[in-house]
């Protein structure tokens, strides 16, 4: 090959490089515009699902609901689902207990996409629940407290509602998912912001959402914090809890039945970065066959709650009064609390949080 051909070579190669490395800032900058579009759009659904919440009830959601012994019950993200397309899941839940009992993990399990932001997929928390990377404003949406947009006389135009998270991330259910807001973006895990955006989406009362850059004034901040109504300290206190969030996943086994029974039945079993098993439910679908309705609940599309197996549970006796008995064969059965026996032996003593 001749010396000529070599340069030329070099020359395409050189050229086909230096394209590269002007496309990848622009593909970069592509996505991130792309994902601050979505978190921006997010924002816009959840203030539609809080101003609807008050044309209903004429008042925003609370906060969060605590009971007097303490008890956090549901919290703001909650509150506002059948105004975001998410009554199914909304109607699943048991408000009678608390959003981490076992009777409502089936919900707060769920990856809801209006609380995410794409790109920031950080996994589960240890007890299995997932995350929203937004927080609302203290002030407006705090325990036991419900605000009227008549109590904001500073103007909608004045006051903020929620924004981006910059860590610390909380599961969209837990029922404590405010925080200040500050006089400085993107400073450190319990602030506002995310640093490869140099700036967060703020989502206003009146329902617009801005931009507010790492540069803008600790002044214009400090009046949005500060905005009417404030808050006492006692509405706004949120227990000291960091979650622990990683690569927690959620596996589905089938248990054994009769086939042509009217429901499937499975086990969930929650498993740590390791593998191993920190918890675990039972739980049943209605088969929807040819001609069938599915009915109330999303039945015949979603595993509905039957019982929580612990470390100490006797599960054979837990089962028993449950349709998964009437279902099975006495080798069926015993296969199944073998199954179920052999998981529970593994589980820790205490229950994964």
């Amino acid at each position: 090959m001749s010396r000529q051909l070599w340069r030329d070579l070099a020359v395409m190669m050189g050229i086909f490089l230096l394209l590269i490395a002007l496309l990848i800032p622009a593909i970069h900058r592509s996505r991130t515009a792309a994902r601050m579009s979505s978190a921006k759009n997010n924002l816009k659904q959840i203030g539609l699902a809080l101003h609807n919440y008050h044309d209903t009830f004429g008042c925003f959601p609370p906060g969060g609901v605590i009971r007097e012994n303490g008890t956090a019950m549901h919290g703001w993200m909650t509150f506002i689902m059948p105004f975001l397309d998410a009554s199914p899941y909304y109607n699943m839940l048991n408000f009678n207990y608390p959003w981490d009992s076992p009777e409502n993990n089936r919900v707060f399990e769920v990856k809801y996409p209006v609380y995410q932001i794409p790109g920031r997929d950080m996994g589960l928390t240890s007890g299995g629940y997932e995350l929203t990377y937004y927080m609302g404003n203290p002030n407006l949406l705090s325990r036991n407290r419900s605000v009227t947009l008549r109590e904001i006389n500073t103007g909608s135009s004045h006051n903020w509602f929620a924004g981006e998270a910059a860590g610390n991330f909380q599961p969209w259910g837990y029922p404590f998912n405010w925080r200040p807001l500050g006089t400085k973006l993107c400073d450190g895990p319990d602030s506002f912001g995310l640093l490869s955006w140099d700036g967060t989406h703020l989502l206003l009362v009146d329902g617009s959402v801005h931009y507010f850059s790492t540069e803008t004034a600790p002044e214009i901040l400090q009046a949005l914090a500060d905005a009417p109504p404030i808050a006492t300290h006692a509405q706004t206190a949120v227990p000291e809890r960091t979650f622990v969030i990683g690569d927690y996943e959620w596996e589905r086994i089938d248990l054994q039945s009769d086939p042509q029974g009217e429901y499937q039945y499975i086990v969930k079993v929650l498993r740590s970065p390791a593998g191993m098993p920190l918890k675990m439910s039972v739980c049943s679908r209605y088969i929807v066959r040819p001609g069938d309705e599915p009915e109330y609940k999303g039945k015949g599309a979603v595993f509905l709650f039957l019982a929580h197996i612990g470390p100490q549970t006797e599960i054979a006796s837990t089962l028993k009064e449950t349709s998964l008995k009437e279902e099975t064969t006495p080798k069926q059965w015993a296969a199944n609390m073998n199954l179920l026996k052999s998981i529970q032996q593994q589980l820790p003593q205490t229950d994964a949080q």
